[in-house]
């Protein structure tokens, strides 16, 4: 079956999104006296780190302070939190505001977050990312290509966040969160998963082991060697969707698998496999496992062995392999037989056996309320104390494939949710920048770019506005608002409304004669006498307030309250830049 890849955080993630110079910000910055320039890195609110690249050199800044200036991308990220405050006991969080070439292994130490921004090209067999018995630590934003053979380990932590992660290739496993290598003695728990896309790696997508209190809201997997998602002796899980395609293609992992005691308590609004080794299996020992409706087609089967209280409340399953479920347990005794599974409310068609059971030992399960057609044999049971009860036969149609999962799809099943809107803009073609309210001069071009990136669809109303893409371009003659409204996959809908603030078109010849002030020549445009236009470009906008704040001691400046006195109090200083900054 063909298949068309979701786009993916990483297709969003490439563009820059460093901040831009806001009037809301710069007036903040201006109050703090730490204004860098308009065309100058500008830290984030609500981060306390920083990482950017220019040219071929990194450089890191954290609390303010310079950690970095190099030529690697990984020593940057590992200087800047290295910088974070000493002995914390709240996050902080570093931004990564550039994508670029990296090397090398980022050791995540406790009450830390990352934010990356754009994509990284991994190179080398080091683990990109690890984190070993912390706690409170955080991930939020992540698209990698790696070589290594796992794209991240998390072991024996307490309070993981991993946001919006891609990761494409690798001989190994995408994500694996454990107990560490003492199996059965320690736990990673209370972890929260957001969306994760993994494409080409040679083994699972996402992987646990030894993995208590974990929400997961969508796992996609592409072309994985092994399972999309495999819960190892997991307890407590919460997952929304799992949607696997060609995962372990030909093998005998599944889109979904449940091994080694996993449970109990597991529970999966949904799990799409197709074309995968099987679509989902459960295995030694596993347990206490509720899936409320599966799309399984193409896939190599779907096995249910040696588990029990296993439940599959819906869905299709057509033209997997030999068989549309099997029920086993098998001959030893190292896990206990399986029992008490029940298959219902599922189109079952295509298969030479619809659901089989076999023994030795399999018991007391359920087989309900299924329409099965197209079967060599529909049901075939081996307990005499197996119920078979309310099935039809050829009555029902099969339900439609419901598509590549979208990222906010792993909400509670049977509502309907509206997604969150995360506003992003630029200005003039220049950076990203995560904000809805911006500052231009006229005839400035404003491009909005709203996430969530993919999935449902875009409506705007505004000035001069009609338009159904996501992103579109404004370049409003005065101030205006803009309002995006979302509609997601099942219905539900969201707005945000963006703001676009105009300056006053302050443009005019030199009234007199300039100031000279380190190269620039500084103009009086209005006629009050005051030489509000610092750049002598004609024209008053943020350039004129940077350069004056740099300039502030200079003797043509400072010596000069004739004009340069914008606040009126007799005298230049930094009264007078924030008196020009509310100028404009």
């Amino acid at each position: 079956m063909a298949d068309e890849r979701v786009p993916s955080a990483g297709s969003c993630s490439k563009r820059r999104t460093r901040d831009t110079l806001t009037r809301r910000r710069a007036l903040g910055l201006l109050g703090s006296g730490l204004v860098l320039g308009a065309v100058g890195r500008v830290g984030a609110d609500g981060h306390d780190a920083d990482v950017w690249r220019e040219g071929g050199t990194w450089y890191a800044e954290a609390h303010g302070t310079s950690v970095y200036s190099g030529s690697s991308m990984f020593g940057a990220v590992q200087s800047a939190i290295d910088g974070l405050s000493s002995g914390r006991t709240a996050k902080e969080t570093v931004v990564i505001h550039d994508g670029g070439s990296a090397s090398g292994t980022v050791y995540l130490p406790s009450y830390t977050a990352l934010e990356f921004r754009e994509h990284i090209d991994h190179g080398g067999g080091d683990m990109p990312f690890y984190a070993d018995r912390e706690e409170t630590i955080e991930i939020s934003s992540l698209s990698i290509d790696t070589s290594a053979g796992m794209g991240m380990r998390i072991q024996r932590c307490y309070d993981v966040t991993l946001g919006t992660i891609e990761i494409t290739g690798g001989p190994g496993i995408g994500i694996r969160i454990d107990g560490g290598r003492s199996m059965g003695l320690e736990t990673t728990e209370h972890v929260r998963i957001g969306d994760v896309y993994v494409e080409r790696t040679g083994s699972h997508g996402v992987e646990t082991y030894n993995v208590h209190d974990i929400e997961i809201g969508v796992v996609q997997a592409r072309d994985t060697g092994g399972s999309g998602l495999l819960l190892n002796d997991t307890s407590s899980a919460r997952v929304g969707v799992v949607d696997a395609v060609r995962a372990n293609e030909g093998g005998g992992y599944a889109g979904f698998r449940c091994a080694n005691d996993a449970g109990p308590d597991i529970h999966v609004d949904l799990v799409r496999s197709i074309d995968c080794g099987r679509g989902v299996f459960t295995v030694s020992g596993s347990h206490g496992i509720t899936i409320e409706e599966v799309y399984l087609e193409g896939n190599g089967g779907n096995l249910i062995q040696d588990s029990r209280d296993v439940q599959v409340n819906g869905g299709t399953v057509v033209d997997n392999g030999g068989e549309g479920f099997r029920i086993d347990s098998r001959s030893d005794d190292r896990h206990p037989h399986t029992r008490e599974v029940t298959i219902q409310n599922c189109v079952i068609r295509g298969h030479n056996y619809g659901v089989r059971e076999t023994g030795p030992d399999t018991e007391h399960n359920a087989i309900l309320d299924n329409d099965f057609c197209d079967n060599g044999t529909d049901i075939d049971t081996y307990a005499s104390n197996t119920v078979v009860d309310g099935n039809t036969y050829c009555e029902d149609s099969p339900g439609d494939d419901p598509g590549p999962a979208e990222p906010g799809d792993g909400g509670d099943p049977g509502t309907c949710e509206p997604s969150a809107i995360t506003p992003y803009l630029r200005v003039d073609g220049g950076d990203w920048a995560q904000t809805g309210e911006v500052t231009i001069e006229p005839g400035a071009t404003v491009e909005f770019g709203p996430h969530p990136h993919t999935g449902g669809s875009w409506s705007w109303a505004g000035p001069d506005v009609d338009s159904s893409s996501r992103e579109i371009e404004v370049s409003p003659a005065e101030t205006a608002t803009y309002t995006a409204t979302h509609t997601n996959a099942c219905g539900a809908t969201s707005g945000y409304e963006y703001t676009v603030v105009v300056e006053a078109d302050q443009t005019g010849p030199c009234n007199g004669d300039g100031i000279a002030i380190d190269g620039y020549t500084a103009c009086d445009i209005t006629g009050d006498g005051l030489h509000e236009d610092v750049t002598g470009d004609g024209r008053v906008g943020f350039n004129d307030v940077v350069t004056f704040f740099e300039q502030l001691d200079e003797p043509a400046v400072a010596g000069n309250p004739d004009a340069f006195d914008f606040s009126g109090n007799g005298q230049v200083g930094f009264t007078d830049v924030v008196a020009l900054f509310e100028r404009l």
